[in-house]
C-alpha cells in the first residue's frame, strides 16, 4: 500500500489535520510529526485509525503507551 501524509485545511474555522495513510501501527507519528509541530496542530486532538489502534495502550491517566 502506498503511503500518504494528508493535510485537511478549514477555511471556514481555519482548522488544520493531519492525516496519515498507508503507515502500519506507529509509524504514523513519526511521519506525521514534523508537519505537526510546522503546522501548530495540537497533540491532543489525536484519533487513531483501525491499523494503529492493537499496538495502543491506554492507562487510566489518559497516557499512551507502546507495547514492548
Amino acid at each position: 500500500m502506498e503511503r500518504a501524509i494528508l493535510i485537511h485545511f478549514d477555511k471556514t474555522t481555519g482548522s488544520v489535520k493531519v492525516e496519515a495513510e498507508g503507515f502500519e501501527g506507529l509509524t504514523c507519528l513519526a511521519a506525521t510529526q514534523p508537519f505537526e509541530e510546522a503546522l501548530g496542530v495540537v497533540e491532543d486532538e489525536r484519533i487513531y485509525k483501525d491499523e494503529s489502534a492493537p499496538q495502543l495502550r491506554t492507562t487510566n491517566s489518559s497516557q499512551t503507551r507502546l507495547r514492548q
